[in-house]
């Protein structure tokens, strides 16, 4: 049809083209929102896998890609200030008897202070303290209101990103750590100078077991509610193991920082098995492991996944 023959534009017809224009661009809109929407989701499941379970994590303290020094005499409290190692808690809990050897009639606390005794001297004696296994595993399915397909996707990331970390592709000093800035560094609690500030208020449980001249010596330690403010030397946990602070998830959350808040990290069934020389009080292997949750919002979705963590270690002296 040339343009002599094209019909004339009324009122009426200009408003059904318009109306039609509207139509279209509405579908186009909502269809491109939940689909933009549903990219970001997934954008931040895999991000967020990807810090927990690949990547490894930067704890505070840790020094940066300068190699600047990390002082090993402070911890971070809540607020990002300094205090001294000697209370690091900031409670006023009572710490534990030292005693030297363990008996059948040994108390709980007892019990607690031999292991603190023990574990403390290996930052700042032991040879060699040697990495030998660290694995991560899935402590359960994630929940909240993400919708089920991305569920299953994301649940699906978790289980592939899941299993024994390849110690040899991490730093050589972070797998046999010799000098004391090396020990403070990879031994937990990470980064800082001790390995245990825990008092019997701290603990489920300090139980022991003696056989050929050497001690196992098991600690139970409570659990941790989720916490924007989880931090070494803080709750439970914190006093004698390398916890997941929320710091480590939004400074690895990569693209998908922009769009998570309220993070939060929480621990629970943290236990501690070490072996003890007898004879000398030396602390010859130790196991450690805890169920870490991170809890975020993303997007109008709240989303809780949990986490296992296993890491064990030889020390030599």
């Amino acid at each position: 049809m040339s343009k002599k023959e094209m019909e004339p534009s009324t009122p009426e017809s200009r408003a059904e083209k318009l109306a039609h224009k509207q139509m279209l661009r509405k579908a186009f809109s909502s269809t491109f929102i939940k689909a933009f929407s549903i990219c970001l989701a997934i954008l931040l499941i895999y991000s967020v896998g990807y810090m927990a379970l690949v990547k490894p994590a930067v704890q505070k303290g840790e020094a940066d890609a300068s190699n600047n020094a990390v002082s090993s005499n402070v911890v971070q409290n809540n607020q990002g200030n300094t205090a001294t190692d000697s209370n690091p808690a900031g409670d006023d809990s009572t710490p534990p008897p030292a005693v030297t050897e363990l008996t059948a009639s040994s108390s709980q606390a007892e019990i607690l202070g031999y292991f603190n005794n023990s574990i403390n001297n290996v930052k700042k004696s032991a040879k060699q303290v040697t990495l030998i296994r660290e694995e991560n595993s899935s402590a359960g399915g994630i929940e909240g209101n993400l919708p089920s397909s991305l569920t299953g996707m994301a649940d699906d990331l978790i289980k592939k990103n899941m299993g024994a970390k390849d110690l040899s592709t991490l730093d050589p000093a972070a797998v046999n750590a010799t000098t004391t800035e090396q020990k403070n560094a990879m031994f937990p609690v990470e980064n800082e100078s001790y390995s245990s500030q825990l008092t019997e208020a701290d603990i489920d449980a300090a139980t022991f077991t003696e056989s050929d001249g050497k001690y196992t010596i098991t600690i139970k330690i409570k659990e941790d509610a989720p916490s924007a403010s989880t931090a070494h030397g803080q709750g439970h946990v914190g006093k004698a193991m390398s916890v997941i602070m929320p710091s480590i998830v939004t400074d690895n959350a990569g693209p998908a920082k922009s769009i998570i808040k309220n993070v939060q990290t929480g621990h629970k069934d943290a236990s501690i098995v070490v072996v003890v020389d007898k004879a000398t009080g030396n602390v010859l292997s130790a196991k450690y492991h805890f169920v870490w949750t991170l809890s975020l919002e993303a997007l109008g979705m709240k989303l809780s996944i949990p986490f296992g963590l296993d890491k064990e270690f030889n020390i030599a002296w």
